[in-house]
């Protein structure tokens, strides 16, 4: 036997020993975190349940949710990292409340901090955020939010055309697919209402095809210094990045100094923050609105009824914010929406420091935790399995009796902060209840419609 062949037949056992040891020593890191939580026993080497979450993520999912049945939470493995699964509704507000240097920081996205950047909002605690949000605050005040109802109006209108015009060039047996449809409506939605004719249409078609991150937020900051100028000038706002540069130009004025986090460059990063988070939560959400009403023929002759009462699409007027508070049962049937089919389902944090969760289990550092936002608004609510917009009426008041439970929007300091205007954007086939993750939940067929005109002498200019 040469030399070589004696070193391999050395060499061979000795990596297969430290395999074997490797692979004992993941399933006792792993063991020693889980403890008695429910959770697999046995892991994937090095993978953990990486296949089946991107295989089948509906199904793992439901799983987690079987095994927190007994104590409400869960626990598994995926690609090296120990993450938890809260299925219970105090439990997730707790983690929710726990946004801070020494507990949790807020994930959003697995690439947050390389697509959001380091300074992002997101990331925010303490004094800094709180300061934020309240400069924040007056882009949705009743006025900003009537602004934005005379935008949305007038860019679903024009949509609706296009979508007409889509449809007389297909066979009238043939459903359409709403999913792109839907989600480029609301990319210019999202893109007119916050930023307005700051960004020019050129710099709209570069949005559309993935522009690059860095040249996206040198577009957002060109626009926040314009909007600024403006403001200076004592023009009227037309838009949400107006509102804030209008108050930014106020609290200026009255300190003679800039308040914090309000440079160009910074305001653009907030901006593609919330470009980011209105795209792919209204497009899920407006999709299940056709697809629920289709299914519930009493809920859409109901809000027909009440839109019809109040406006009229006859009126060539546009419908006013007033007009939209008064719809109650549209609103109702806006909340129940994302009430049973909350759009971002999990809302993951990464647990900064061992954090204890309950008397008898402590989350260790480096975690993955996952509050499901989905979970909690099948909790408290009555019959919460159906589909039901009197829940919201003022008589049976659930929104308020189970307010703990309604997480669509997050709670404690990190609560949307515009979860109005993506209401208002939510107030008005085949059925389709399943659920895709596109990475937000979805109609698994896509949302297929046929498109009917019901207003014949409604020309949609």
């Amino acid at each position: 036997m040469n030399p070589f062949s004696s070193f391999l037949s050395l060499l061979v056992p000795l990596l297969v020993t430290l395999l074997l040891l490797i692979l004992l020593l993941e399933q006792i890191w792993y063991l020693r975190r889980k403890r008695n939580v429910p959770g697999p026993n046995i892991l994937f080497p090095f993978l953990g349940n990486v296949i089946p979450l991107i295989s089948n993520p509906t199904k793992f999912w439901q799983l987690q949710v079987l095994l927190s049945a007994s104590v409400g939470f869960s626990v598994n493995y995926v690609f090296g990292r120990f993450i938890v699964f809260i299925r219970n509704t105090e439990l997730s507000h707790l983690i929710f409340a726990s946004v801070k240097p020494d507990a949790f920081s807020l994930i959003v996205h697995p690439f947050g901090k390389k697509l959001f950047g380091q300074r992002n909002m997101i990331y925010m605690f303490g004094q800094d955020h709180k300061d934020l949000r309240r400069h924040i605050a007056p882009n949705f005040t009743l006025k900003a939010l009537s602004t934005y109802t005379q935008l949305q109006q007038l860019i679903i209108l024009e949509h609706l055309k296009s979508w007409e015009r889509l449809w007389s060039t297909v066979s009238p047996a043939e459903p359409i697919p709403l999913r792109l449809l839907v989600r480029d409506l609301n990319l210019e939605t999202s893109q007119t209402v916050f930023v307005g004719t700051y960004l020019s249409s050129e710099a709209r078609e570069r949005f559309k095809a993935k522009l690059g991150i860095e040249r996206m937020l040198k577009t957002l900051t060109h626009c926040a210094a314009e909007s600024k100028k403006r403001m200076l000038q004592g023009e009227d706002p037309s838009c949400l990045i107006d509102f804030w540069m209008q108050e930014m130009v106020r609290v200026t004025a009255e300190s003679k100094t800039p308040p914090p986090h309000s440079t160009d460059e910074e305001i653009g990063n907030y901006l593609f923050d919330f470009l980011f988070t209105a795209q792919d939560a209204s497009t899920s959400s407006l999709l299940w609105v056709v697809t629920l009403l289709d299914s519930h023929p009493d809920v859409l002759r109901k809000v027909r009824e009440e839109v019809s009462r109040i406006w009229s699409p006859e009126s060539d007027v546009l419908m006013t914010a007033e007009q939209l508070r008064e719809m109650k049962y549209t609103q109702a049937v806006a909340l129940e929406v994302v009430r049973y089919r909350p759009p971002g389902t999990l809302v993951p944090h990464i647990a900064v420091e061992d954090f204890p969760l309950t008397e008898w289990c402590t989350i260790p550092k480096g975690s993955i935790v996952f509050p499901s936002v989905y979970e909690s608004s099948f909790q408290g609510f009555r019959e919460a399995d159906r589909f039901e917009p009197e829940r919201f009426s003022e008589e049976r008041q659930e929104d308020v009796i189970f307010r703990r439970n309604y997480l669509a929007f997050g709670a404690g300091p990190h609560q949307c902060v515009g979860q109005r205007y993506a209401l208002n954007h939510l107030a008005p086939n085949r059925r389709c209840d399943e659920i895709m993750y596109t990475p937000t939940i979805s109609p698994k067929d896509g949302c297929m419609v046929f498109l009917t005109r019901r207003c014949p002498n409604f020309t949609l200019n």
